[in-house]
């Protein structure tokens, strides 16, 4: 039976350091000794977890966590609950010494500081500066002293062999971890190690091995799952998998994948790589710490293969290869296997560095798993040199009643495309979880209008809907390329945990009653001719309140499409002529390219001559100059050529307290659905073009309706529509109708027309549909006025401000409101729908129930139905839930009944009844 490993670190620290001064430690440690304690000061762990394979790790050659408390084990997939990894070690050893840390009595590496933050006792990631140590920063630095990262999420430590129980051999270990989410690469985990001899010696027959004890289908501490293992074994790939039966009565669903661990790169023996050159299974009950039979079962050694031991590690069946066991001899009922994966031997001279890179590959089907294996191996080849999707954004939301507000910035747009150098940004996608990340489903897209995917159009604030109050939703969001002849869209990854930058929980809730939410107020239109409506909605945040935002236009210019080094300057010479459009510069070749109103679609002008060096154009009409200067010394690569395309886009700014830029320089186009930073949803909205309908004379026997239909021809004025009489044709009544214009020239009639019921006049873009009854024919003297605006659309001289006021609470509102509160659900049977499920970690879910509709800040008192108080909750928050876990004051599960709860909000009151049924 496999035990559960219980960690002893914070207790060592304790009894052996905390106790004693640091002139106690110099006066009574070795050298030796104090490497020890140094080593364990620096120990630190750290979780991967943006790939679909989730794993905890320590920085002392522990591929494991040493309880699920911890973190995933080889969970896949991600927050599936499903933990593929007991324990994987990497072993480094020569005759009569391997140094492992694997056995908990003997753990020979140990970790060494100076590569992460110690503080925090975190493993340095690349996607979290807060864990780099201070003053070094990041560890994985290009030659000109830059961060290098591979992956969506590095990982690095390094550990020696100061705690090796038979001599030292002044071996380090620097650890890389790289993970990927992007969809073809995300069900691997890559391990980089660099070994390098730091000791007195030169080391010879010197080999790497990698402990897999990975166990299928187990929960710790249920039924032995683990029992049923197999494995297979693919030298030409350097893999071995583990299996089973393929089902298992301990993980959700029931259905167990395929986990292998991959041996990718080993160094080169006379210009040929080695590879996996050895590979034993064994019990895991015949687990030895005997150095001796660990590099026998590395090195395959015939001497322990013809001892008393060799049964247990060698399997090799009809093989003749005495290095590799085959996987035949498993019983078809499985075993709780133990493979050991090795490479060598290898001569490691001193201040030399041997390097060898594994990968964990997983999938739900074989299939999956060796097509994993198969992009690890060209991943590794690649030199990690993937293609890379846009740069993930930040996503932020707050509740609502039955809502969740999600809204995000635009760092995915201003990054260009690592290896292409081009700004391919092509759109955002957002996907909501039920089950904690577990399942996702995509709920939105938006993405450019440019003949590519779904042409949404680009917005940054989405309102979901489709919720319930009381569960928890995870959303994230992504940003993909629009991919090339060459390579597909590219999508970066949703983010497997909070922790990931685009990736929030959100539990709608009610609201509370009596309250009135952060609200937006003093909307002024500072400078500018627009008539455009500025409309801006804050997030119910508090933070927020008394922020005063000022709101203002310019343009952005950008390469693009192409890698042209060619710097755009725009220049403004007629603010009054500005226009808020869109600009493309599409080049048909080196020296010709054609003006573009990407708004529209419009070609403005063709054909534009473009001499070497760049040049300068006037676009006429729409006040703006645009220089462009081509990077002195520019190849004919890094100058513009057929195909590029480069865009002036007009742009929103938007800053805070006249000091906090929330919005930069953002592309805008009207009526889009823009967000500040801070929680800010705004738009500028064209103006209802008929802005009021009005019975001025009349009888109410007559309606019209008036919509736009030709905006073009729209003139803003006030007019009067007058039935000026009424007959029959053919037996069918109408009314006749003339239009006067109240505006310059006054009195002008624009429109005269004969209507039938449910007929149709116009008059400059207006169309009006009247509808009377045949036994009531309306006669001269029906009259409505029609107010219409024609829309200006802004420039850059319009300019918007606006503040933000904090909540207030309208006590006779909650006095009006008290008998909304209710128990969800009443009765509670047995369990809720609100109630989370632990999995491996917990059998019994959190039980709860919700009060909703609550006032801001009230007390709950809860009683049995012989008035005995068992609970008061206190209520303070700017929402109408709160949630009681059915336990007594002195934490104790209450009983089935009948219970009554009372609601006191100063001297208003409520009471009412719940039932628990168990």
């Amino acid at each position: 039976m496999k035990k559960i490993i219980i960690l002893s670190v914070l207790i060592f620290l304790t009894q052996n350091i905390l106790s004693q001064s640091k002139k106690d430690i110099d006066e009574q440690l070795s050298r030796s000794s104090l490497d020890k304690v140094f080593g364990i000061v620096d120990r630190a762990a750290g979780i991967h977890n943006a790939s679909n394979i989730g794993l905890f790790f320590e920085n002392r050659g522990k591929l494991y966590p040493r309880r699920l408390t911890q973190g995933p084990s080889g969970e896949f997939p991600i927050n599936s609950t499903k933990h593929y990894i007991y324990r994987v070690n990497p072993w480094v050893g020569i005759p009569g010494n391997v140094v492992q840390g694997l056995h908990t009595t003997n753990e020979e590496w140990e970790a060494v500081g100076g590569y992460h933050n110690p503080d925090l006792a975190q493993v340095a990631f690349s996607d979290n500066p807060q864990t780099w140590h201070p003053v070094n920063g990041w560890p994985v630095k290009d030659e000109n002293g830059n961060n290098i990262f591979l992956s969506d999420q590095d990982s690095y430590c390094v550990y020696s062999d100061s705690n090796n129980s038979r001599e030292v051999l002044g071996l380090q270990v620097a650890q890389t971890g790289y993970t990927f989410g992007v969809a073809f690469a995300k069900n691997i985990l890559f391990y980089k190690f660099e070994i390098t001899n730091n000791g007195q010696r030169d080391l010879d027959s010197l080999y790497f091995g990698i402990y897999s004890d990975i166990d299928v289908g187990n929960v710790s501490g249920g039924v032995p799952e683990y029992g049923d293992d197999k494995i297979d074994f693919i030298k030409e790939k350097n893999l071995v998998y583990f299996f089973d039966d393929g089902v298992s009565s301990e993980w959700p669903g029931g259905k167990t994948g395929f986990f292998g661990v991959a041996l990718l790169k080993t160094p080169l023996v006379n210009g040929q790589m080695l590879g996996l050159t050895d590979m034993h299974y064994n019990l895991y009950d015949d687990d030895l710490d005997i150095d001796s039979v660990q590099y026998g079962i590395m090195s395959s050694s015939p001497s322990l293969y013809n001892s008393s031991l060799g049964p247990r590690f060698f399997h090799i069946g009809n093989n003749t290869n005495l290095h590799y066991d085959d996987p035949a001899t498993i019983p078809a009922s499985g075993l709780d296997l133990v493979a050991t994966l090795s490479s060598g031997p290898y001569r490691l001279n001193r201040g030399d560095t041997l390097v060898f890179i594994m990968a964990f590959v997983a999938g739900e089907t074989k299939d999956e798993m060796l097509a994993a294996a198969a992009t690890a191996q060209q991943t590794v080849d690649a030199n990690f040199n993937l293609p890379k999707p846009p740069e993930r954004p930040n996503l932020f939301g707050a509740a609502e009643d039955r809502a969740a507000i999600l809204y995000w910035d635009d760092i995915s747009e201003k990054i260009p495309d690592a290896s292409s150098g081009e700004f391919d940004f092509e759109g955002y996608r957002i996907y909501r979880s039920k089950d904690k990340g577990i399942n996702w489903d995509k709920i939105a897209q938006f993405d450019v209008i440019n003949g590519i995917g779904e042409d949404k159009g680009i917005q940054y604030s989405y309102k979901d809907t489709t919720v319930l109050n009381g569960f928890e939703y995870w959303y994230s969001i992504t940003a993909f390329d629009r991919g090339s002849d060459i390579i597909q869209s590219l999508e970066s990854p949703i983010g497997n945990t909070l922790a990931s930058p685009n990736t929030i929980s959100i539990t709608p809730r009610s609201n509370a009653i009596g309250r009135e939410g952060v609200s937006s107020y003093d909307v002024q239109q500072l400078n500018g001719n627009s008539n455009y409506d500025l409309i801006a909605s804050p997030v119910d945040n508090e933070e927020l309140a008394g922020g005063n935002y000022e709101v203002f236009f310019s343009y952005v210019p950008k390469v693009e499409e192409g890698n042209a080094k060619t710097q755009i300057t725009i220049t403004i010479s007629d603010s009054n002529q500005t226009k808020p459009l869109r600009y493309g510069f599409r080049f048909n070749s080196p020296n010709n390219f054609d003006l573009i109103n990407l708004t529209t679609g419009e070609i403005i002008r063709a054909g534009y001559n473009y001499p070497s060096g760049g040049r300068e154009i006037t676009i006429t009409g729409h006040g703006l100059r645009v220089r462009f200067t081509d990077a002195p010394g520019a190849t004919s690569d890094e100058r513009p050529e057929h195909g590029d395309l480069f865009t002036v886009a007009y742009s929103v700014n938007v800053v805070k307290n006249q000091t906090q830029s929330v919005v930069e320089n953002r592309p805008f186009l009207l009526n889009q659905i823009q967000a500040t930073t801070d929680g800010v949803v705004f738009s500028l909205n064209k103006p209802n073009i008929i802005k009021s309908v009005s019975r001025i004379g009349g009888t109410d026997n007559l309606t019209i309706d008036f919509t736009v239909v030709a905006e073009t021809l729209i003139q803003q004025s006030l007019y009067f529509v007058n039935v000026i009489g009424n007959g029959t044709s053919d037996g069918n009544p109408f009314i006749i109708i003339n239009v006067i214009n109240n505006s310059s020239p006054p009195d002008t009639i624009v429109a005269a027309d004969t209507v039938f019921n449910l007929g149709t006049f116009e008059f400059l873009g207006i169309q009006g549909r009247v509808q009377f009854s045949s036994s009531s024919v309306p006669s001269a003297g029906n009259r409505f006025s029609v107010e219409v605006i024609k829309p200006v659309e802004p420039n850059v001289k319009d300019k918007y401000s606006f503040k933000i006021k904090g909540s207030t609470i309208k006590p006779e509102l909650i006095r009006e409101n008290i008998n909304r509160i209710r128990v969800v659900p009443n009765p509670y049977v047995a369990s809720s729908l609100y109630e989370p499920e632990f999995g491996e970690l917990r059998r019994e879910p959190l039980r709860q129930i919700q009060f909703v509709n609550l006032p801001p800040e009230c007390t709950i008192y809860i009683f049995t139905v012989d008035a005995d108080l068992i609970k008061t909750i206190y209520h303070n928050s700017n929402n109408g839930t709160e949630v009681w876990d059915l336990r007594s004051e002195g934490g104790r599960e209450i009983a089935p009944g009948v219970y009554i709860y009372v609601v006191k909000a100063g001297d208003i009151e409520y009471k009412e009844r719940f039932a628990v049924i168990k």
